[in-house]
């Protein structure tokens, strides 16, 4: 059973911080609920009001900037990204994550800004964000910023958005030439086991630049230099990154993996090698179209 509470539907910002004000600080904003209210149900967590953010316009649509930067609403569903027209010819790595999001009814219900809110340890959206430098737009009664991905999850469960702010967009920069984003995981239930993302560009057949982002194999998504840096240089053509993604495989093993019902923090490695391989071709054959 989920405590009462009562129910806030603004219709727009200044509504929205009025109904936190008037709850006396006693409330939580939401807008699939999916996670929320699990924990809700499970007597985890308990608020004298919900504030319903899924009519505010400010949080919903899918855009692309003048300058290129995909923008994102919070409120946006799963779903909706995933049939983006926009998001699939921007960023097709994304759309193709949000269409193996847990389950369609979550898909249907649940918002990128929930899940990023949320921060539960084993998701997608996250980790990919990461590797493609996404950037997060909060705004409290106080004002508006702008917080990178890489410092907006502290921890399982935690971000570093104040009790009061509202995840507004998320903001991701454009690809350039020769780039490539791609994301792989390996599942055994409806969340990850263990994810990578990966951006890099190409450049007169080498990889000059990469990124590399692992999740659900530590407390927090997090980007691996060492693993990056071994994939800088190689040879774009294939066969020629085999020795360095063995090298960039190695770097995982320093990592503070966690053992889980999954598998072991050794096993869960070993999976992110493989998503790792994965991943990098993926993103290699994307840089090529853009080439």
């Amino acid at each position: 059973m989920i405590p009462r509470f009562a129910l806030a539907r603004p219709a727009g910002l200044p509504e929205a911080f009025d109904a936190w004000t008037a709850a006396g600080g006693d409330a939580a904003w939401y807008a699939g609920g999916t996670e929320l209210l699990q924990v809700m149900k499970m007597g985890l967590a308990r608020f004298g009001t919900l504030i319903d953010l899924k009519g505010l316009p400010e949080l919903r649509g899918i855009s692309l900037a003048s300058d290129g930067l995909l923008v994102i609403g919070a409120a946006v569903t799963h779903r909706e990204i995933e049939r983006s027209e926009i998001v699939g010819r921007e960023l097709p790595g994304l759309a193709a994550l949000e269409a193996h999001v847990a389950n369609v009814r979550v898909r249907n219900q649940g918002t990128l800004g929930g899940n990023l809110c949320f921060a539960e340890p084993h998701s997608d959206p996250a980790t990919f964000l990461l590797a493609c430098d996404a950037r997060l737009v909060l705004r409290g009664p106080g004002g508006q910023r702008t917080v990178p991905i890489g410092s907006f999850v502290t921890g399982p469960l935690e971000t570093a958005r104040e009790p009061d702010e509202i995840l507004m967009a998320v903001v991701v920069p454009p690809a350039g030439a020769g780039e490539g984003r791609a994301y792989e995981k390996a599942k055994f239930r409806e969340r990850p086991a263990v994810s990578v993302g990966v951006r890099l560009r190409v450049e007169a057949g080498r990889v000059a630049e990469s990124h590399v982002a692992v999740g659900s194999l530590t407390d927090v998504p997090e980007l691996v230099p060492e693993a990056a840096a071994a994939l800088t240089g190689a040879p774009a053509a294939a066969g020629g990154l085999d020795a360095a993604l063995a090298r960039a495989r190695e770097s995982f093993d320093h990592l503070d993996a966690v053992d889980d019902l999954d598998g072991s923090a050794d096993f869960k490695r070993h999976l992110a090698g493989v998503m790792l391989g994965r991943a990098t071709r993926a993103a290699l054959a994307e840089a090529a179209g853009r080439a």
